[in-house]
């Protein structure tokens, strides 16, 4: 017989964006909390992900605006924080380094950084040699014209840090039920009442997706469509070769977004050649947590190897192994986090922006605010509410596609 369960809110999904949920409606005074995973904590596209996180509405990604730079330094300030009480996260407060290699990536997107009106204060400007010094040698000064230093960026591991926190979640009282699938909803008189998986009903007044690229799976009962481009994310990683921990995480926008960073004693790396919507690749996306699209590591390696060798040509940049998530883009490029227009008690905390895990700890306390209180006294929810969108704006990935804006 499988079981019944009442709980106050279930949050489907276990990676960062639902884990931090449940923690700040914890932390807010809900009691009866259940985490539903498919897989286990952080092993989908959490875990692939490269966890860097940095004051990326500073003259990187400027759709994010002012409130997503609020909620990018309350996830830095956050992951410290875990980590001072539990150090397997790897939080390492190197910084993140913006890099032009050509006059036109320099003033597009260095001089931005430099003379955003929101650049954090101690923002500084590079040399080419400064870039060699300050990379432990990696980067070779003869490829990038000049640099600009975020300092305070960070970096974690992504994944440690979605099991520390759903760790934590646990010992405060929540339940996570790992490799429980969800199966549908319970709805009545247009409000949900809990959720159907295969280990039993969950019934509860609130329900919150943060099951990423399968929201609109589960949505498509409701007769809502959220609009979410699905795009398969490819992140490279090289052998061992004396890389310096202490190396910030590089960005270089004119290689077609590039960015590396140290990975045990190697690199990891990736830009957009490793990327593609998942409509282009048959739009299948199956069970599993993590894909497997092979077509998109040898267009990477083709592509970006040759440039990365004189970027890195004392470093192994080979291919030792490599990751695939699914993050979840918007029209906008700006999240979803608030009520689902049509089902009282549903809400969605969804449209990553391939920057979840910088924006997951802040959009999870403005999510918990919303569900407990209808509101917040911290940030304004409305930009991220998902009814800004018209019904049936967006019917298709495709159309979410051609409304998107550049990086900047």
């Amino acid at each position: 017989m499988l079981d019944r369960t009442e709980a106050d809110v279930v949050i489907a999904g276990g990676g960062i964006l639902g884990i931090c949920a449940a923690y700040h409606l914890l932390d807010s005074g809900a009691r009866r909390v259940v985490v539903v995973e498919a897989d286990t904590p952080g092993a989908a596209t959490s875990g692939a992900g490269a966890g860097f996180v940095g004051l990326w509405a500073a003259g990187y990604a400027d759709f994010f605006a002012d409130a997503g730079l609020e909620l990018e330094q309350y996830g830095i300030d956050f992951y410290r924080r875990l980590a001072a009480e539990d150090p397997s996260i790897e939080c390492r407060s190197n910084g993140n380094l913006f890099l032009g290699t050509t006059e036109e990536g320099c003033r597009l997107w260095i001089d931005t950084i430099l003379q955003h009106p929101l650049a954090p204060a101690a923002v500084r400007a590079l040399t080419a040699p400064e870039v060699t010094e300050i990379t432990g040698g990696v980067i070779a000064a003869d490829t990038v014209l000049r640099g600009a230093l975020h300092p305070g960026g960070i970096q974690v591991s992504a994944g440690r840090a979605t099991r520390a926190l759903a760790r934590r979640v646990a010992a405060r009282g929540a339940e996570v039920r790992a490799r429980t699938r969800l199966t549908g909803l319970i709805t009545a008189g247009g409000r949900v009442e809990g959720v159907q998986t295969e280990g039993g009903d969950i019934y509860a007044r609130t329900v919150v997706l943060a099951c990423g690229a399968w929201c609109n799976e589960v949505l498509a009962e409701t007769g809502y469509r959220a609009p979410l481009l699905r795009m398969i994310a490819t992140r490279v990683i090289s052998r061992p070769s004396g890389v310096s921990g202490s190396m910030p995480t590089v960005m270089v926008p004119d290689l077609f977004g590039l960015w590396l960073r140290e990975h045990r004693g190697g690199l990891t790396w990736g830009n957009g050649d490793g990327y593609s919507p998942l409509f282009e690749l048959g739009g299948s996306l199956g069970a599993d947590g993590q894909p497997r699209r092979e077509e998109l590591v040898e267009r990477l390696d083709v592509a970006l190897t040759p440039k990365l060798r004189k970027l890195v040509p004392a470093h192994d940049t080979s291919i030792g192994w490599w990751l695939q998530g699914v993050p979840c883009m918007t029209p906008d490029r700006r999240f979803l986090a608030g009520p689902v227009p049509g089902v009282n008690g549903l809400y969605l905390l969804a449209g990553d922006n391939e920057a979840g895990v910088t924006h997951g700890p802040g959009l999870g306390r403005l999510l918990a605010e919303v569900i407990l209180t209808g509101g917040s006294q911290w940030l304004d929810p409305a930009p991220y509410r998902p009814d800004r969108f018209q019904p049936a704006q967006f019917p298709t990935d495709e159309s979410v596609l051609a409304a998107m804006p550049s990086r900047r």
